[in-house]
């Protein structure tokens, strides 16, 4: 293993572009992944995610730009460094006839693993299938045939996962399952770049987020600072007898209010410069005179952090606005 590759990020990507039938998927992508992260990778459906993860795990290839992997530019083309990915694309891929155990022995002979029968018996403990091993995979759940084919993606050891949906279809303790194990691989110092529209989810176990729309990544960064009040503004709802969208350009106008948008309940969720000293109710107290005393009716003020879903929200709002 080289010097570069160790310490240079796990993954770097420089104006990707795929076209299919003429109509743009991918337009100008950049992305970066630090080694040991564990990035989200949102975007509503259609915003071109899958076929990034795609040619990045070399299953597609790009029309222009660049994949730098380990910090080698021709990473993306070498089997030695390929070999230290992994990815999980988002339909579980298995054999219903087979049971998880004879499926990663399977797989474990193709990739040549060493000492196949420990691996493979580490691995269904890993993601918890110990006790349904012999159970064919039709029989299993949604979540427990994710859960073996992510075991079939681990069985290399990759230091580098890329997962497509992951947890898609998946009831609340699936989740957490699956939350459970992503953890449990970050602190083994695996990388993970996971898509998904569990939004909660991310916030919760996510060190970085990168959200894309329309075939263009339009924010990076760490969630807290992407939150409206991330910049240390402070945020409340804001519930009007007047029909809110129409008055949000008003209000965000008005003194002390950096931002105003819509929430998913046609709220305005108001960004406002923090006050010098006083809480939360000393904020919303200020608020409503300002409200009030410029001719609008409040009915209700809450206050409380952001959630990733708000500025999903609002970016993809924007965009529909400007391509509209």
């Amino acid at each position: 293993m080289n010097m570069v590759s160790d310490i240079a990020p796990v993954l770097r990507t420089f104006g990707l572009k795929k076209s299919f039938s003429g109509q743009v998927a991918v337009d100008g992508v950049d992305i970066e992944v630090g080694r040991g992260d564990i990035v989200g990778f949102l975007g509503s459906n259609g915003a071109g995610k899958t076929t990034v993860l795609s040619m990045i795990a070399g299953l597609q290839f790009s029309d222009a730009g660049t994949i730098e992997l380990f910090g080698d530019k021709d990473g993306a083309a070498k089997r030695e460094i390929r070999a230290r990915v992994g990815f999980l694309q988002e339909k579980p891929r298995i054999y219903p006839e087979m049971s998880a155990r004879a499926y990663l022995s399977f797989f474990a002979e193709l990739y040549g693993v060493a000492r196949r029968r420990d691996r493979v018996e580490a691995l269904l403990s890993m993601v918890k299938l110990t006790e349904a091993a012999d159970r064919p995979l039709g029989t299993y759940s949604r979540g427990m045939q994710q859960r073996a084919c992510l075991a079939r993606t681990l069985l290399h050891d990759p230091e580098f996962l890329v997962l497509d949906e992951p947890t898609l279809g998946l009831d609340p303790v699936g989740l957490a399952e699956m939350r459970a194990i992503f953890q449990d691989l970050n602190t083994r110092g695996v990388t993970l770049l996971f898509s998904s529209h569990q939004l909660a989810e991310m916030e919760k176990i996510c060190d970085r987020v990168i959200l894309m729309q329309s075939g263009r990544i339009v924010a990076a960064g760490r969630p807290r600072a992407l939150l409206p009040g991330g910049d240390g503004a402070a945020s409340v709802s804001v519930e009007l007898f007047e029909d809110a969208s129409e008055c949000r350009s008003r209000i965000a106008a008005l003194p002390g209010v950096t931002r105003a948008d819509l929430d998913s309940q046609g709220r305005l969720a108001l960004s406002m410069t923090p006050p010098v000293q006083g809480e939360l109710r000393d904020l919303r107290a200020r608020v409503s005179r300002l409200l009030t005393s410029t001719g609008f009716t409040v009915l209700n003020i809450t206050s409380g952090d952001a959630s990733l879903e708000e500025l999903f929200l609002q970016l993809t709002t924007k965009k529909n606005d400007i391509k509209g």
